[in-house]
């Protein structure tokens, strides 16, 4: 699927136009150089550090990469996405607040 999606083709399209030695090249190349977006967690933290560290934040790709957890139950409930987003959102208001108060002597 991943396949027809990089190449701009439907299934069908795909399966009636590739031959299956050129299916062995594209299984080989997708060894060494994965087709799909599996990572894309983890390209999108590189690409939100570095917008966040030209603007002087100090924080690293490994600090916004999400923290997915499968021990749900054990951990009690998770909060969900909103409320984590508007905590976020909470505490950089609250570092820019911090940094707008001018120090008194």
């Amino acid at each position: 699927m991943a396949l027809a999606l990089r190449l701009g083709k439907t299934l069908h399209e795909l399966v009636g136009q590739l031959s299956a030695e050129e299916l062995f090249l594209w299984q080989a190349y997708n060894r060494e150089s994965p087709i799909s977006d599996v990572r894309g967690d983890m390209q999108t933290a590189v690409l939100a550090a570095a917008i966040y560290q030209a603007q002087g934040v100090k924080v690293s790709a490994f600090d916004l990469i999400p923290k997915w957890s499968f021990g749900a139950q054990e951990q009690g409930a998770l909060d969900d996405g909103e409320v984590q987003l508007q905590r976020c959102l909470a505490s950089f208001d609250e570092d820019e607040t911090d940094r707008a108060t001018p120090q008194q002597p």
